[in-house]
């Protein structure tokens, strides 16, 4: 009976404990994704009260109208033309969200309107990659946009990624390289600090001196609302973002087509020039998109220095306190009956996640999971005492119960989700990703019975074809499958079949288009990327809802592959890997060597054609002349390359890797790049 009666106290000094220990490491301990997930949504929570962005920060946009209108990759005669225009608007700032790191057709028109403007800042990256062997790994604009440019800086988006892949914080420098271009121990300067330097009159050394470098890492972005809240939803149900800042599209710029408005917004702005065309742009997400293009990362950052209102780190030290108190309170709440301490408890809960939005409105952070959790770990605990002690009568009854359920099953269903996990394994498999190419286009002219009557087809079709070459379906993700092989049975010509399910799919599509329902939209297309190599399989999920799935490097890889598609205009891309793998069942093209977004080191690509042996006879004459155009390329004969990507085009017209090598091959014929390692850096997903 005593130490029954000490328990409660026991508990709750070992619940405190254990709290603040779990608390102390929250990066990795057990609070820290709660804390980053409770963070993401506060802003969403208290959105209608955030600050709207600053009128002076505007996008301007390479965007789809910009894309179909002025073509892509974008010529930099139109870069220069849309700077020269905004000088005659009067922006004050221009920020280039684009790589000028290869020679192009067009630098010496950039480069002059960079200098007629006189405020203008360019990237340049220093990192460290696998390929750099530890050393620090430089890239700078082409020296003609390099000298035009009045101010470099880094875009450091990634380094303050969360493991959520969210971003929380800001920082102005990176104080673990030095500054290629400063030098004398300077640390690398952020795009948005050259930008703000240029801003504000004050110099970089001083900018450091406001924003410590110890603080690196511990600013909060303290984002903006989007200029719709609540945010309007398309005829799929899908939330339709819209930017904090006034976006006006390049295009707008070049072909005079400005409304007074947009002029006037332009007037002593600061504008950002960067990618937001679907498929080609930097993806970071915020609180009320995955989907925020990352020009308007570096104008956050902008927007909360010029506003003075970045989000100190949490309050650690508050936090500790709090979760002290919340250990006790339950023990405090034994004299009364279950009912008035369970509501004493949710109106602690209710009162914490109001109290730390209201705090975190006045620019103070003091999450309140880890509090939160300590006060129901502890209600909790303690409760289950009191029943345990108390609940003599309940027991009895749980015993007699127990006579007409065996315990083999009950011991059986407790175990059922400790059995699932079992089965978890590394090994060697293929892994592809299909899309419906331009599927936003076609689902936005359909409605909502249409479009799932539309994906079902499609959906049900395809799976087959994969199924049927031993597939194992992982997921469907909106009009995107994910499937694997050699999991759960295994299956050598993994890489094989895959290959072969991805040239079926499209013969599958060409079958569907023929046989439509009255109404239904044809596919123009799909897009499909296969990747082998090493990934872990097994069973992932909750006790409630399991899936069998696989995880890894190497399925992103297959990700960034389907994506890659669109930048050579091709159907399917396979690694190195999978080419080897399925090579005696196919034939198959060279495309060349990508490194694709979140990779460093470059990757060998082919595009199938067909199976071995069915190779249609027009693919038959223009393959030879594809793989002479190739090999006069890569040995940098670009006329030569011209001459047969040309004749190339005559026999296989609008093939699009056909025209992005005869366009290329002009270009590097009239203008050869310097030091091009012939990797193509795919810097959209």
């Amino acid at each position: 009976m005593k130490n029954a009666k000490s328990f409660p106290r026991r508990l709750c000094l070992a619940i405190s404990v254990l709290a603040v220990f779990l608390y102390v490491p929250a990066t990795v301990g057990l609070f820290g994704p709660l804390e980053r997930m409770w963070h993401r949504y506060s802003f969403v929570l208290r959105a209608s009260s955030l600050p709207a962005g600053d009128e002076r920060l505007i996008v301007v946009a390479v965007d789809d109208d910009t894309v179909r209108a002025l073509g892509f990759p974008l010529p930099r005669a139109y870069y220069a033309k849309a700077l020269d225009e905004m000088t005659r608007f009067g922006v004050k700032n221009v920020i280039f969200d684009i790589l000028f790191f290869e020679p192009r057709e067009g630098d010496r028109e950039l480069a002059a309107s960079m200098r007629r403007h006189g405020g203008v800042v360019n990237l340049y990256t220093a990192g460290i990659t696998a390929a750099s062997q530890g050393k620090v790994e430089v890239r700078r604009p082409v020296p003609l946009i390099e000298k035009a440019s009045k101010a470099l800086g880094s875009p450091v988006i990634d380094r303050h990624l969360d493991s959520d892949g969210h971003i929380r914080t800001m920082a102005l420098f990176n104080p673990e390289i030095e500054d290629p271009i400063r030098g004398g121990g300077h640390p690398v300067t952020s795009v948005a600090a050259a930008a703000l330097s240029l801003i504000t009159g004050r110099s970089l050394d001083e900018l450091k001196d406001a924003y410590p470098i110890e603080d690196w890492g511990f600013l909060m972005l303290n984002y903006r609302r989007p200029m719709v809240w609540p945010m309007q939803r398309d005829s799929t149900g899908v939330q339709i973002y819209t930017s904090p800042y006034v976006h006006i599209s390049l295009m707008s710029l070049v072909k005079g087509l400005l409304t007074p408005e947009q002029k006037k917004a332009l007037r002593g702005g600061i504008a950002i020039v960067g990618s937001t065309t679907t498929g080609y742009y930097d993806h970071y997400p915020t609180p009320f998109t995955s989907q925020a293009p990352g020009a308007e990362y570096h104008l956050n950052i902008i927007d909360n220095i010029l506003n003075h209102d970045p989000l100190p780190a949490p309050n650690v030290l508050g936090c500790i306190l709090l979760v002290l108190f919340m250990a006790w309170v339950p023990y405090f709440l034994l004299v009364f009956s279950p009912i008035i301490g369970a509501v004493v408890v949710a109106l602690l809960l209710a009162g914490m996640q109001f109290g730390a939005l209201a705090l975190m409105s006045r620019g103070e952070l003091i999450y309140p999971v880890a509090p939160g959790l300590t006060l129901l770990a502890s209600y909790l605990g303690l409760t289950l005492h009191r029943v345990l002690t108390e609940g003599a009568e309940k027991k009895a009854i749980k015993a007699k119960f127990g006579q007409f359920v065996s315990p083999e099953i009950v011991e059986e269903l407790a175990n059922d989700p400790e059995k699932a996990k079992l089965g978890a394994q590394k090994r060697d498999m293929t892994v592809l990703f299909l899309d419906i190419a331009h599927f936003t286009a076609i689902s936005e002219k359909m409605g909502p019975e249409a479009l799932m009557e539309f994906l079902n087809r499609y959906l049900s079709a395809l799976s087959s074809v994969m199924l049927d070459r031993r597939g194992t379906i992982d997921k469907y993700i909106g009009d995107c499958i994910m499937a694997f092989w050699n999991a759960p049975l295994e299956n050598k010509a993994h890489a094989r079949d895959a290959v072969l399910s991805a040239l079926h799919c499209q013969e599958a599509i060409a079958e569907l288009n023929k046989n439509l329902d009255p109404g239904l939209p044809e596919i123009p297309a799909i897009r499909i990327g296969i990747n082998t190599g090493q990934m872990n399989v097994g069973f992932t999920g909750t006790e409630r809802k399991l899936a069998y799935t696989v995880i890894g490097d190497e399925v992103n890889l297959a990700s960034r592959l389907e994506g890659a598609n669109k930048f050579f205009g091709s159907n399917i891309i396979i690694s190195e890997a999978t080419f080897q793998g399925s090579k005696d069942a196919i034939e198959a093209r060279y495309l060349g060597r990508a490194r694709v977004v979140g990779k460093a080191v470059p990757v060998p690509v082919y595009e199938p054609l067909a199976e071995k042996g069915k190779l249609k006879p027009v693919w038959a004459k223009a393959l030879p002349v594809w793989e002479k155009g190739v090999k006069a390329f890569y040995e940098k004969s670009y006329e030569d390359a011209l001459a047969s990507f040309t004749e190339f085009l005559g026999l296989m017209p609008e093939d699009g890797p056909g025209e992005l090598y005869r366009n290329i091959s002009r270009d590097y014929a009239a203008l050869p790049p310097d030091d091009w390692d012939q990797v193509f850096n795919l810097t959209a997903k």
